[in-house]
């Protein structure tokens, strides 16, 4: 199994083209990696043939050589040759130690879809020197292991049986039609309390998954040694319909942090995943998402009682009569029940200190003149007489450290922010302390 790290917009080369790669950009760096031609044929193939919208790579060139190149998706894929690609955050121009970018990865994830698996002790540092795939499949085993330990959660299940004895309820129609050299034998049904439910079922088929995806021998042992404990139950023959009889009552409440797990593992809500040939784990996240879902969750852990964050607001539109053009701004701050802020978060980055061709400033700090137009337009319709404060979030890099100001007009204002994701709540609160 060969373990690939690559970062988004990240160049992808066949391997025969790898003594090409220039001194300054090893094989080994996060900007650029080299497969084999089995996989170099799977990642063309998808290149060319894929929809645009849901594309995670794209033809491109490098060393004036054909090539790949990563867009903003991060996550994992598994391609043809027994080869894990693992895809991570870019969060500056110049390439960083992958512990580091996949530690912010797991925590944004772990936020996002609230998964307990940040731990802050020296064995966790252990398990971020692994590939992502590893370490989500840790977390699974070590929440499923904390399930095993309080009991696996039985429940009352339905049994038609044909028996030489009466038991529960006989099932008179059935009887009757019973063939005479049969009416010995009763048709009945009875309960019995058994651990074969949804939630274990489901459980069992995502614990063999990740048995044959893992290749660390720390969770190759766990995994045997949870499913000694799902040995009697049967595996999924129906992912949908189990998955609408998962419970979420008190009784079940320890294996809560298990639901999104077993989703992913068993491709029943990945946000994105790859089809095709390769069987092994794929599952991909829009950066873009991630980044905006994240700011959010963070928001509104450190916001004041009397305000509201709100995602994804959509009641305005940009043409009244008739009405078209539905103005989706990310976030909105709501105080008294009245938008008073509007943010947008942009997967960018930007430079406070760009500077034209010619070595004139660029005041827009590379800011698009779009996402500029975008803001303008939300203020009008979402603010109060068209006043008030927008907010557009970029990641905080080396080259964008302090907000930039721009005065729109009419007593529009517009702050550029840089997030500090290494320092998430400490960025929240400065920003919120802005907008107060």
């Amino acid at each position: 199994m060969s373990e690939l790290s690559i970062r988004e917009f990240g160049y992808i080369i066949q391997k025969a083209t790898n003594e090409q790669l220039s001194n300054d950009e090893p094989s080994s760096s996060l900007d650029v990696c080299a497969v084999n031609p089995e996989a170099w044929e799977y990642l063309e193939g998808y290149a060319y043939n894929s929809d645009k919208e849901n594309r995670f790579i794209r033809p491109s060139s490098y060393n004036g050589k054909k090539a790949l190149q990563v867009v903003n998706f991060v996550g994992v894929i598994s391609l043809p040759g027994d080869i894990h690609l693992e895809i991570l955050p870019k969060t500056s121009e110049n390439s960083q130690d992958n512990i580091e970018v996949r530690k912010l990865l797991v925590r944004m994830l772990s936020e996002v879809y609230e998964l307990a698996f940040i731990k802050n002790n020296e064995a966790n540092l252990e398990v971020l020197d692994r590939p992502l795939h590893e370490i989500l499949i840790t977390w699974f085993l070590e929440d499923l292991a904390n399930v095993v330990r309080k009991g696996i959660r039985k429940d009352y299940e339905r049994i038609e049986a044909e028996e030489k004895f009466l038991k529960g309820r006989l099932l008179v129609s059935q009887q009757i039609n019973q063939p005479v050299s049969r009416r010995h034998l009763f048709r009945i049904a009875y309960d019995i309390f058994s651990e074969n439910r949804a939630e274990n079922r489901l459980i069992h088929s995502a614990l063999v998954q990740v048995a044959k995806w893992s290749q660390c021998e720390n969770n190759q042992k766990l995994a045997r040694e949870l499913r000694f404990a799902f040995n009697e139950i049967p595996k999924s023959t129906d992912y949908k319909t189990d998955f609408g009889q998962w419970r979420n009552s008190r009784d079940m409440i320890s294996y809560k942090p298990l639901l999104y797990w077993v989703r992913l593992i068993l491709n029943q809500q990945s946000p994105f995943s790859i089809k095709g040939d390769s069987k092994g784990i794929s599952f991909l996240f829009p950066m873009e998402t991630l980044f905006e879902k994240y700011v959010a969750k963070i928001l509104e852990k450190n916001i004041q009682s009397n305000y509201r964050v709100e995602t994804q607001v959509r009641n305005k539109f940009l043409s009244k009569k008739p009405q078209a053009f539905l103005l989706k701004p990310d976030l909105a701050i709501y105080k008294d029940g009245q938008i008073v802020n509007i943010l947008d978060t942009k997967w960018k980055l930007i430079d406070q200190k760009a500077l034209y061709d010619n070595g004139n400033e660029d005041k827009k700090a590379k800011i698009s003149q779009a996402d500029m137009y975008q803001m303008f337009a939300y203020g009008h319709k979402y603010l109060k007489e068209g006043k008030g404060k927008l907010v557009l979030i970029y990641p905080w890099c080396s080259k964008f450290t302090e907000e930039k100001q721009f005065d729109l007009g009419g007593g529009l204002l517009l702050d550029a922010f840089p997030f500090d994701l290494n320092n998430a709540d400490e960025s929240a609160k400065a920003l919120l302390r802005k907008l107060e």
